[in-house]
């Protein structure tokens, strides 16, 4: 038999960079790049291509500086400010190596595990993997948090509390960063009611129309316009695209009524961004008639740049990919205890297209299944915990957690994001740790081949870790409890999935589970086994040949 797939004698422990001890006089030498250090990188980096510091780009933004490489990551990049709430890096590069790296905001000159974790469209909230010399990595800050609040951006090894690459902030950083700008007038017309409330200038190439009035459904047709010249002029504007309406190749007149409940998000085309522009218009074509207009004017030197709109991992390469029908359990009185185990995510039609988010290694498996679960209020469950309790790997250690958060990670929360989590499961989410159980597979089995998760689930082999036991907790939702609740693992993002909070079970197709507890799926897989040699063994010519012997001979 093959050995489970990880476990203190199977995986390779990732060494912290340097091959050092975390904690000696070296480490601590090597860990904060030093003032020297940092001069001296920036010097080589230095040269004639390198914008000046702060220095505004029209393209990206206001420069913070080059990303220097401090450990064995190849980091290099451009990492410019947006505004106030964004970043972007230029021609980024990184490796892959690091075995828990995040891009890192903190209000220390230095990371630290108090600091904010920035997700990426990449790979979202979990680890950062490989980048190419990336024309442009975008990203945004999560919550409410601004740049102005923090002192560094870094590349940071959450798990070794290693610096891979670090940019300290000015104290008058605020000041530098891009800002939006509201026009000096509104739309105001004398026909069909046009008008507005503020008109804000998020960047270069897209307007937010605050309360837009205008009665679409009367007028001949109209559209938003902007051009050059004193006067709007047919033959000196050009047609925009109203943001969820339109687009670059189809933009239709408004024939709707707005009423000044609903704000208007315009998209200029390139060769007419906010600084090649001077008023702003609805303008009907049909009969080249300007129903009212505002003028540009006096529009700030560093406005943010435009940012095109990115796609997020899910966007990225599962669209086109037909996922697996989702599972469902129903927490009724034949199922009243749920076994948590490890498996493989599926490939792009299992956990990736169920959740939408790029899974750890492996995720849950509920009695067997990647699936939802229905718990009705008031009834007491069962949950059996089989992920994993050896602490000398992540892979082979997962406590399960019950709590609000879809994402799961608890342990790699810094302590501003765990205190936004709210547990459902016990004050500590690394209580209820069990013994090992994963449905593996030892060939190299394509799961984007299978037609259901059944077939797949049927190509994988279950192994438990001998000798020892799975741990049990009981978990009783009543009426305070949320309509949505996630289980989750404690030391890797993305591996749990939903627990419907209803006070009626709905009326979905339930089945009886095939085995996934490991005995009786051990018995059930030796049944077919040897079910299957019989059928071969009778299908052969040789008990045949052994029965006509007597007769040939």
């Amino acid at each position: 038999s093959t050995p489970l797939p990880v476990g203190p004698s199977q995986v390779s422990i990732p060494s912290p960079p340097f091959r050092i001890f975390p904690h000696s006089p070296m480490a601590s030498s090597l860990r904060w790049p030093t003032t020297t250090a940092l001069l001296l990188t920036l010097l080589s980096l230095s040269g004639a291509d390198v914008p000046s510091a702060f220095s505004y780009d029209p393209d990206f933004g206001v420069f913070l500086g080059e990303l220097p490489n401090l450990a064995d990551g190849d980091v290099s990049g451009r990492v410019y400010a947006i505004n106030e709430t964004a970043l972007q890096i230029v021609n980024f590069t990184y490796n892959g190596n690091a075995p828990d790296l995040y891009f890192w905001l903190d209000k220390s000159e230095h990371p630290t595990t108090g600091g904010v974790k920035i997700p990426s469209f990449e790979f979202g909230i979990t680890p950062l993997g490989a980048y190419e010399n990336a024309e442009r990595v975008v990203l945004l800050l999560p919550g409410t948090h601004k740049l102005k609040d923090f002192k560094s951006f870094s590349l940071f090894c959450f798990r070794f509390e290693h610096n891979f690459s670090s940019l300290h902030f000015p104290h008058d950083l605020a000041d530098k960063i891009p800002k939006h700008q509201f026009l000096t007038a509104e739309l105001k017309g004398s026909r069909y009611n046009v008008g507005s409330g503020p008109i804000m200038v998020v960047d270069r190439r897209t307007i937010k129309v605050f309360g837009f009035t205008f009665e679409g459904d009367k007028a001949p047709d109209g559209y938003f316009f902007v051009g050059r010249g004193p006067n709007v002029n047919h033959d000196s504007g050009v047609k925009v695209p109203i943001k969820g309406r339109d687009t670059t190749e189809l933009i239709t007149a408004m024939t709707e009524r707005y009423r000044g409940g609903q704000d208007i998000i315009l998209i200029l085309p390139e060769e007419y961004d906010i600084e090649h522009i001077d008023w702003l218009a609805i303008y009907c074509y049909k009969f080249r008639v300007d129903f009212g207009h505002v003028t540009v004017s006096n529009i700030s030197q560093r406005i943010p740049p435009y940012v095109p709109a990115q796609k997020r991992f899910d966007e990225m390469d599962n669209s086109k990919v037909d996922k697996w029908p989702a599972l469902s359990l129903l927490g009724n009185k034949n199922r009243l205890n749920f076994t948590f185990q490890l498996g493989a995510p599926g490939g792009k039609k299992g956990y990736a297209g169920l959740t939408q988010s790029r899974p750890s290694k492996y995720v849950w498996y509920v009695n067997g299944y990647i699936a939802d679960v229905y718990l009705k209020r008031g009834t007491t469950y069962t949950f059996i915990v089989e992920g994993g309790n050896d602490k000398t790997t992540s892979d082979g250690y997962n406590p399960l957690y019950i709590s609000e958060d879809p994402f799961g990670g608890y342990s790699k929360l810094s302590a501003d994001e765990k205190a936004s989590v709210k547990v459902h499961s016990g004050s500590d989410p690394s209580t209820h740790v069990g013994r090992l159980c994963a449905w593996t597979t030892d060939g190299d089995v394509n799961p984007d081949s299978f037609a259901s998760f059944i077939d797949f689930r049927n190509s994988l082999d279950l192994k438990c870790e001998p000798n020892k036991a799975a741990v049990r907790f009981t978990f009783t939702p009543d009426e305070h409890s949320p309509a949505t609740l996630y289980f989750n693992s404690f030391s890797s993002f993305n591996m749990g999935y939903k627990l419907h909070i209803v006070d009626e079970l709905p009326a979905l197709p339930d089945w009886k589970e095939e085995p996934y507890d490991f005995e009786h799926w051990r018995l059930e897989k030796l049944s077919h086994e040897s079910l299957a040699a019989s059928s071969s063994l009778l299908l052969s010519p040789i008990p045949f040949l052994v029965l006509l012997a007597p007769l040939l001979f």
